[in-house]
């Protein structure tokens, strides 16, 4: 299989001291956090409001979290007390409020673990995202997991050589669904039925503009996805992208001055060239297969207990509230399925955790392990980033006000099922893409009775569903504090009505914009 490189693994040792002396300055206050930022946020750390403490991202290809990684994590989590850890959009892991001697100390002890946080934020090639549950999921064409490694693998090899203009998203879908949101990225594939791939480029989301990827090519084999990778990197981000202008810096806007047609003739160039220029074919490695089995279907009655297509095994979710676990829980989960043979935790882009490769018996104990801090409603499934609370770049308490909304709508003692799953994104840098959510919300700001105050833009009837997206517009802005009577007031809207939001919004347009105009 493809890895990472010894040269790779020696360059990214060597950049450490920078890290170091940025990390050592920002701390002693000499450095101001934007200008941190600069520096830090090639190593996958930040700086948090406040400038007191830090974030550390570690990139997990498609979230792939395996059984001796988990222990790693339960052992530094123990070892530097960490008290607060985020499931990202980038099906990352982060953990937050770091001082400087444990922020330095983790990214090394990452790195020897095999956990590369180098290139997990500034303008690099991000965390490689996918559907989650690839190589489990029935119904999928095909395990999609070889290539998923070899082109994460491939991808990293290239960090400490690329000088991007920005942020490069690259992204693999079954086919099934688009979780790892594949056509929006700066560079998806999509899986299909003949075992080959579909290629999108040129999406990207922002107040900037948004847009869904442009279908490339079809039928390009797994092995040919290197030659897309390093060739788009070079022969069009790097060559057409603006270097000075970091707002229209994104390779969307690429696509959008060189027109569709031309857009795809310069990828496809690019490719060609790649591979023309010796750059090498992605080699695979088949998954090993896992002969454990422990059939009880029995444990499907939970309805966070599914099965695989594996006969015999079956995957739980958890999803803590906007993707920020309860870290006791996080600890036991960490222990327990770390212990557990073939078992994978899988991070997806909402946020949610599913734990696969478990027998029935394994299944009843992770369900109930984590029944106290997951989600059991479609709203509580809601994504929100991490928020003003902890991020510099924060408008609004994204994470906060999901938190509150859940809880008092739990304390309302209505039932709330036919409200729908939402995106709260803090501030225009659209972390949760809520404008492809059935309803969204991105923070911003207005005046209540003449006073600056938190507010929410609103968004209605996006979808990223694969073969259906759909980008949706602002429709009214709702102060914060108005957010609770809002929702109260569209549950009992849907209640009136016995019909879920997804399917009562197209025929009452005008009834929710009336609702939501009146909470403005």
């Amino acid at each position: 299989m493809t890895q990472i490189t010894e040269k790779t693994k020696e360059t990214i040792r060597e950049q450490f001291p920078v890290f170091q002396e940025a990390a050592k300055a920002f701390y002693a206050r000499e450095l101001p956090p934007a200008k941190y930022k600069g520096t830090s946020g090639k190593f996958g750390s930040y700086g948090e409001r406040g400038a007191g403490s830090s974030m550390l991202r570690l990139r997990f290809p498609a979230g792939a979290i395996d059984t001796a990684h988990m222990r790693f994590l339960a052992r530094v989590i123990r070892q530097y007390q960490v008290q607060l850890a985020h499931f990202t959009t980038g099906e990352a892991l982060q953990l937050h409020h770091l001082d400087e001697k444990t922020v330095l100390a983790l990214y090394q002890e990452c790195f020897e673990a095999g956990i590369y946080c180098y290139g997990a934020g500034g303008d690099n090639p991000r965390n490689m995202t996918a559907s989650p549950l690839h190589g489990v999921e029935k119904g999928e064409p095909f395990d999609m997991t070889p290539a998923i490694k070899a082109a994460a693998n491939f991808l990293t090899n290239l960090i400490p050589d690329l000088k991007l203009p920005r942020k490069y998203k690259v992204s693999f879908s079954n086919g099934i669904d688009n979780e790892g949101h594949a056509t929006f990225k700066d560079l998806g594939f999509v899986a299909r039925t003949d075992g080959t791939f579909d290629v999108y480029a040129g999406g990207g989301f922002g107040v900037n503009g948004s847009r869904f990827g442009l279908k490339i090519k079809e039928q390009v084999p797994a092995e040919a996805l290197s030659w897309y990778i390093e060739g788009y990197a070079r022969d069009v981000y790097m060559k057409y992208g603006d270097y000075q202008h970091r707002g229209t810096a994104r390779s969307r806007f690429i696509r959008d001055r060189l027109g569709d047609e031309q857009f795809r003739r310069e990828v496809l160039a690019a490719a060609e060239r790649a591979q023309a220029s010796g750059v090498p074919a992605l080699e695979l490695e088949p998954e090993p297969s896992l002969e454990k089995r422990g059939k009880d279907d029995r444990v499907l009655e939970n309805p966070r207990i599914h099965g695989q297509k594996q006969e015999g095994l079956y995957y739980v979710e958890y999803k803590p509230v906007g993707g920020v676990p309860d870290m006791a829980v996080f600890r036991k989960l960490l222990d327990t399925a770390g212990s557990l043979e073939g078992a994978e935790l899988r991070l997806n882009a909402d946020e949610t955790c599913y734990i696969i490769n478990l027998t029935a018996e394994e299944a009843r104990t992770i369900a109930t392990l984590t029944d106290s801090d997951t989600a059991h409603t479609d709203f509580e499934h809601s994504v929100s980033c991490i928020g003003a609370a902890v991020c510099q770049q924060g408008l609004c308490d994204s994470h906060g006000t999901l938190a509150r909304l859940i809880r008092v709508l739990r304390e309302s003692g209505e039932d709330t099922h036919y409200l729908p799953k939402c995106h709260f994104s803090g501030c225009p840098s659209t972390c949760t893409v809520q404008s492809v959510a059935p309803l969204g919300f991105r923070g911003a700001f207005t005046l209540v009775n003449g006073e600056r105050a938190s507010a929410f833009q609103v968004y209605a009837d996006g979808s990223y569903a694969y073969g259906k997206e759909r980008i949706s517009e602002p429709l009214a802005l709702i102060p914060t504090a108005r957010l609770p009577r809002f929702f109260l007031a569209l549950n009992e809207t849907l209640l009136k009505a016995r019909e879920p939001f997804t399917s009562w919004y197209p025929e009452h347009k005008d009834q929710f914009l009336a609702l939501a105009r009146e909470f403005a």
